[in-house]
């Protein structure tokens, strides 16, 4: 009983390049990280939206072999599916009782799921509004829907590797419970979390440990830096991982020295993703500032592959003239090696899955 109630269930975040595992413990009042595990995929799957429509693809070798070597406890799993298999809509819905409101959703979502061949499933969260905010047209929620086949196939991949799973959790909902998590929002605070992963880039203004407005975004994913590595310097796809890591983006610390050649080439390679991350992150935060100024954040926490890369903390500090923070769960115990360091932030989504069984308690 009493291991029960400490260590969460298994969260299981399904991504295009790899299947992260994680499962977290609470200490005290803090949440710490108990087992982890990565595994990459021997082919990467699409980054298109294309790919919501397709046939699923089975995640069931990888989820199974990160259960085998990641030590984890129990079988309740919950899972999260790549933000390209899903659709993110928000809308502005009249108050009423649940089912009235999900059935004026469905009505409003029916016209474009007309011409689609699988059935979707969706479920919608309320985003905050301001009460003193006069615009009626303001949208209220946010619903984020997918294929019925998909989620059949992540469920059936979690019982074919002896695991029960649980629900199908939103990659919004689980940022925002993560930052919530490193104590990112303390005092009511408004925060920015990025997740910057190997497909899809997602960004969500998160308040009270839940997402008040989210936004996916294209041509930035971390992908597209590894790749730039990858033909600079002709090596493979580990590879230009490890120069991620171990060298990084060039960041001037003080005027006494400079940035190594590497990274200053690691850094030329990456600018086009670069800047195009800075300037959808400075439209997030510039729309916040003009038209929604109760969700200005006062910082940006930085999850998924991305946040990994050496000085991206410094570098895009400097360039947003902001906060940034990599997001990190300490683990609870001795050195979880595949989440050492600024790595524990790859884990930032599946660690909040794990953390959803003391709500379903």
């Amino acid at each position: 009983m009493a291991l029960s109630q400490r260590l969460g269930w298994i969260g299981v975040d399904v991504g295009t390049h790899t299947v992260k595992l994680a499962q977290v413990v609470r200490d005290g009042a803090s949440v710490r990280l108990h087992r982890a595990a990565v595994i990459q995929r021997p082919a990467t799957w699409s980054g298109d939206d294309s790919l919501a429509q397709e046939q699923p693809i089975t995640s069931h070798p990888e989820i199974k072999a990160a259960l085998q070597c990641g030590g984890f406890a129990g079988r309740n799993a919950i899972c999260a599916l790549p933000m390209n298999i899903c659709q993110l809509r928000s809308f502005n819905i009249p108050p009423g009782s649940d089912q009235e409101r999900r059935t004026i959703i469905a009505d409003e979502l029916s016209e474009d799921w007309a011409g689609l061949h699988n059935a979707m499933e969706f479920d919608f969260w309320e985003m905050e509004a301001n009460r003193g905010d006069k615009n009626s047209d303001s949208f209220n929620v946010s619903v984020l829907a997918a294929s019925r086949l998909w989620i059949g196939q992540v469920w059936r991949d979690c019982q074919w590797a002896g695991m029960d799973c649980w629900a199908i959790d939103g990659v919004p909902l689980a940022m925002a419970r993560a930052v919530g998590m490193v104590g990112g929002l303390a005092g009511g605070r408004r925060a920015l979390a990025v997740d910057w992963g190997f497909s899809n880039t997602t960004l969500c203004i998160v308040g009270d440990s839940r997402p008040l407005y989210s936004r996916r975004i294209q041509d930035c994913a971390f992908g597209r830096v590894l790749e730039a590595i990858m033909q600079t310097f002709d090596v493979t796809l580990d590879e230009a991982q490890h120069l991620a890591e171990s060298e990084g983006l060039a960041v001037v610390q003080d005027k006494a020295s400079a940035p190594p050649d590497t990274a200053l080439a690691i850094t030329e390679a990456a600018t086009s993703s670069l800047d195009e991350l800075v300037r959808q992150i400075s439209r997030t935060l510039q729309f916040t500032e003009m038209q929604r100024r109760h969700l200005q954040p006062a910082a940006i926490w930085l999850m998924g592959g991305g946040a990994s890369m050496k000085n991206a903390e410094p570098y895009l500090t400097q360039a947003l003239s902001l906060p940034v923070h990599i997001l990190s769960l300490a683990p609870a115990e001795g050195t979880i090696a595949c989440a050492a360091g600024s790595r524990s932030a790859v884990f930032g989504g599946a660690a909040a899955l794990s953390a959803l069984a003391w709500r379903a308690a």
